[in-house]
């Protein structure tokens, strides 16, 4: 960043940036809290995406065959394009900025918008784990396993995973906090990482159990056009048939539906997107009021040591005399 009098001039990259090439502004904010050697960088700020000196370099597509349903039931359909956006002395008038320099607020910015992003990712996943669930419990049925022990022990697994990710975004919005400054609004911090980092710590671990119990007819699978195929398609019928009752199209498509759901790109971006699991437990450590745990300790062994707790202070002596 070169500071002007009528605004600063901006060189540098922003990587895997989401949509940007689809977007009409540009809002940029730090990512991580500074230091004061870091003022050159502790910058926010609104732009056009077509201002001179901006440069996106998607990322591979995702979306394999669109209209291609039956192989990608997923990816025929989504593309998100996933940019590094690159700023070649990109001129930023006063009235754009809203921070130059002033690094001591970079966390501040990036811890909000961490709140919002990670509740973001929760409502999305809770959603996406129903898929999930379904898929398995479906495959299950279809592959005629439905009542086997461990089978049984999976969707049980599945079936808390999902419901859990669903009430801590919940539990982050219904006990939603405020700025004292501007009353501004915002998702319970603690929680919202919390669930987005349990969800995405546990994502292999669903996927794993869908990809068990579904096989490895997951990675084997005949393609579209060899179903499509008359002289294939009655060979097919015979030998990939599911369970009596159920048409093989189905566990087929079933079949792409958990390929789809556990390809390297939905692996990677539960991980990643939103913040690494290494930012969530960050937040999620700095955000913990270990001195109420510790007054909850100091109060069961009876510790006083003369430090106040608003709640537990204040409660009986524990465990009562007898």
């Amino acid at each position: 960043m070169d500071e002007r009098p009528d605004g600063i001039v901006v060189r540098g990259a922003k990587a895997h940036i989401s949509e940007a090439p689809l977007s009409n502004e540009l809002v940029v904010v730090p990512c991580r809290a500074m230091r004061e050697d870091d003022k050159a960088y502790a910058v926010s700020f609104g732009i056009q995406a077509n201002a001179p000196g901006i440069t996106f370099i998607s990322a591979e597509p995702e979306m394999k065959e669109a209209g291609n349903f039956f192989d990608y039931p997923l990816s025929a359909s989504v593309y998100i394009n996933d940019a590094l956006v690159i700023f070649d002395d990109v001129f930023i008038p006063n009235e754009r900025i809203f921070l130059k320099g002033e690094w001591q607020f970079a966390g501040h910015i990036a811890h909000m918008f961490g709140n919002f992003h990670r509740l973001s990712a929760e409502t999305y996943k809770a959603a996406e784990l129903e898929m999930v669930a379904g898929a398995a419990a479906l495959m299950a049925e279809y592959n005629g396993i439905a009542k086997a022990g461990h089978v049984r022990d999976k969707l049980t697994w599945l079936t808390y995973y999902t419901e859990a990710v669903e009430i801590l975004g919940l539990a982050a919005c219904e006990h939603s906090v405020s700025d004292p400054d501007s009353g501004l609004a915002y998702p319970n911090p603690m929680h919202a990482n919390i669930a987005k980092l349990f969800f995405a710590d546990n994502w292999h671990q669903a996927i794993k159990y869908v990809q068990d119990i579904a096989g490895g007819i997951v990675a084997t699978a005949p393609s579209a056009a060899d179903w499509d195929n008359p002289e294939l398609r009655p060979l097919i019928e015979k030998y990939l048939g599911a369970k009596l009752g159920v048409p093989t199209e189905h566990r087929l498509r079933l079949i792409k539906l958990i390929r789809d759901l556990g390809s390297s790109y939905e692996d990677v971006i539960t991980l990643h997107a939103e913040g690494s699991l290494a930012a969530q437990r960050l937040s999620i450590l700095e955000l913990a009021d270990f001195d109420r745990y510790k007054a909850a300790a100091k109060r069961a062994a009876r510790i006083a040591d003369g430090s106040y707790d608003a709640i537990y202070s204040e409660l009986p002596e524990f465990p009562p005399r007898v």
